[in-house]
């Protein structure tokens, strides 16, 4: 018998005997990770040139866990880190976020803010903002047409991109399937200890950042047995602060490209690899710690974005109304707008005049407290009016004339609703409206 059919023995034993008392169940799983591995190894002698490993660890038994990639039977490691990530958000802080969970766990495990599917990003940037057809509308350009729930979907393909820069193979831009066996390495407990920051970067400065992170340790990362690195990335590949994921290619470290973090290794573009069976690693709490990593930046995204979006003003509108006062008829101006805010119910406005373009100064000041949103529903709500403007600034009337109001409503982020919507392509968002004073 020959030292290899020694060692695969011991393995096989090892396979059957660590768990102690074997049920039928427990049973079946063993003769299966035995067969993948003779399935591993029945080809003999590989042509690669890589030292045999020996012996090999028992396999762990597929878990009801996820991969990390978005075709699991049971879910994606995607959507695990979104859960935990909202799990670790405080929901008071950020009621949106707890109010879109659902939303934004799907929209995790989207795929299509990938540009083709071999490649390891995608344009988180263009995402966000939604001017373009392959964004889909994004997060902004949906949330300034009302479209809340595709803007929160579109914010979780933007995490998902994110997540995905934690994966060694995606940030060294290495060709890869769903046969990779670090995103096909079972498990989904994603453990958020610490928060990155506050979202204090733009929400999808985050992809850039945990692709640098990731990036940088990819020389620590390597074979115990041989030190041969497990993920390359190329030569020539940008420098730090650029995203490499276009161009051009890293590799995997085994010598002929064999994915080396694998145990045994896996030659993933032979078709030898596959993630139905049960691989293991020298090295698994690189993953914990990506999917840690992974974890923590989506938390940043998601707060970075709920203080980011700005409130939005609907339906601005400005009537003639009329009274009788002291024998004689008095009119004023009558504004209403109804106000959505994504994060809290507290918000103050201003109405300016503006004549010809220039700004003639404030018309009307205030503050309200928006309604909660119903369940199903996402955003702060309600129906302002500012009664009675009788074309006075600054204690003088304006002269009879047309002129234009601007509402600008503030949320207690300092955010301002968007002077973009009135250049848009529906009206519903203007937060301008032409008036003629005359008295």
């Amino acid at each position: 018998m020959t030292n290899r059919s020694n060692r695969l023995l011991m393995a096989i034993t090892l396979s059957f005997t660590v768990s102690g008392m074997l049920s039928a169940a427990d049973f079946e799983k063993d003769i299966k990770n035995t067969e993948a591995m003779l399935d591993s190894y029945k080809a003999g002698d590989r042509s690669d040139g890589l030292p045999e490993a020996a012996p090999v660890p028992a396999p762990k038994a597929p878990a009801a866990g996820t991969r990390w990639w978005s075709m699991g039977l049971f879910g994606t490691t995607h959507g695990a880190i979104a859960k935990a990530a909202l799990n670790f958000i405080d929901k008071r802080a950020y009621p949106d976020m707890a109010a879109a969970r659902d939303i934004l766990v799907t929209g995790s495990q989207d795929e299509s803010g990938h540009l083709n599917n071999t490649m390891n990003g995608g344009p988180v940037q263009e995402l966000w903002f939604g001017k373009t057809a392959f964004s889909k509308g994004g997060v902004l350009w949906n949330y300034e047409h009302f479209k809340f729930n595709e803007a929160y979907a579109r914010l979780g393909t933007i995490c998902h991109l994110t997540q995905d820069q934690a994966v060694p193979t995606h940030a060294a831009n290495i060709k890869h399937g769903i046969s990779d066996s670090f995103e096909g390495f079972y498990n989904d407990d994603v453990k958020i200890t610490v928060k990155r920051d506050n979202g204090d970067m733009e929400p999808w400065a985050y992809y850039q950042a945990v692709q640098d992170e990731t990036r940088s340790r990819l020389p620590g990362w390597t074979d115990p047995k041989t030190g041969r690195q497990y993920w390359v990335a190329a030569p020539d590949a940008p420098p730090l602060g650029q995203d490499a994921t276009y161009g051009p290619w890293g590799h995997y470290g085994g010598r002929n490209d064999w994915d080396v973090w694998a145990v045994p290794p896996q030659n993933n573009s032979s078709g030898h690899g596959n993630n139905n069976g049960p691989w293991t690693t020298a090295h698994p709490e690189i993953r914990f710690e990506q999917l840690a990593a992974a974890g923590a930046a989506t938390v940043s995204v998601l707060e970075s974005a709920s203080k980011h979006l700005p409130p939005l003003v609907q339906n601005l509108s400005v009537s003639t109304v009329s009274a009788q006062s002291g024998g004689g008829e008095s009119k004023g101006l009558q504004i209403n707008f109804n106000v959505y805010e994504n994060r809290s119910p507290n918000v103050t406005y201003a109405i300016n005049v503006y004549r010809n373009g220039s700004l003639i100064g404030t018309a009307v000041t205030g503050a309200a407290a928006l309604y909660p949103p119903k369940d199903g529903e996402i955003m702060f709500n309600g129906s302002l009016t500012a009664y009675w403007w009788h074309g006075v600034v600054g204690n003088r009337t304006l002269p009879a004339g047309n002129y234009e109001l601007y509402v600008r409503v503030m949320d207690a982020d300092g955010n301002t609703t968007p002077d973009e919507v009135n250049s848009d392509d529906i009206p519903d968002n203007d937060t301008r409206a032409a008036i003629v004073l005359n008295y």
